[in-house]
């Protein structure tokens, strides 16, 4: 647990033992914080409001820092340096840059919470763009199995080549891939997995491609994203 996770643990301890705040609530965050669960930004000002409304004699404030009488770390490397340093003995640091413990979690929760790339690999991104592209590949294929003769006309037409004995294959090859379309859209709902639903959407992708006869070639593209984002979310 670091610095700032015991800090605030510190703070939502002291408010349950006075009985400040909403009770329910201050558990829920300090379960979060024992369990090492993500905490959002409104709890830690509501922790934070609590405190400048209702001080306690041993609460301290968010954006004071850490320091006491007795030896304090460096910010940077972590090392005890003697009382009162300009500059830490050992790398050099200035001590006078130092941000408080919350201001500097807070800024590394910013970073990470709005990376780019976090943000597109999120829970939710796979799952949409596996619901866009299952319809976006579903749509054309139910057009094409409903006009399958007028496209058979069609192509016999232009090339002179009756297909018209392939009309059932045509069309069993349109519902596996219709299967496959509404299996990608509802997959990455009930498998909470991404590692697997990413597998699953990265070969249902090339399936769909090719038993659609490439009719699904743009729900191809962007289930085939979808795979690739679910597959990297857990990197981040």
């Amino acid at each position: 647990m670091d610095n700032f996770s015991q800090s605030l643990l510190k703070r939502v301890e002291d408010l349950l033992n006075r009985e400040v705040g909403d009770i329910s609530r201050l558990m829920h965050i300090k379960e979060s914080v024992v369990m090492g669960k993500k905490l959002y930004n409104s709890d830690i000002q509501y922790v934070e409001e609590l405190q400048k409304n209702n001080p306690g004699n041993q609460t301290e404030n968010f954006y004071e820092n850490h320091s006491s009488n007795t030896n304090s770390p460096c910010w940077k490397c972590g090392k005890d340096l003697i009382q009162s340093a300009s500059f830490c003995s050992f790398c050099g640091t200035d001590q006078n840059q130092k941000i408080s413990d919350f201001e500097e979690a807070f800024s590394r929760r910013i970073k990470r919470e709005y990376n780019p790339i976090k943000i597109i690999s999120n829970f939710h991104s796979y799952q949409l763009l596996a619901v866009v592209g299952g319809f976006a590949s579903l749509i054309p294929i139910l057009i094409g199995i409903s006009n399958i003769e007028r496209i058979l006309e069609i192509i016999e037409f232009y090339t002179g080549e009756d297909l018209s004995e392939f009309s059932v294959g045509f069309m069993a090859l349109g519902v596996v891939s219709g299967i496959l379309c509404s299996l990608v859209i509802v997959v990455p709902f009930w498998i909470k997995k991404p590692k697997k639903v990413g597998k699953f959407l990265f070969f249902s992708s090339f399936g769909i491609l090719i038993f659609s006869i490439m009719l699904g070639v743009v729900g191809f593209v962007i289930i085939l994203f979808a795979g690739v984002l679910a597959l990297k979310k857990r990197r981040y």
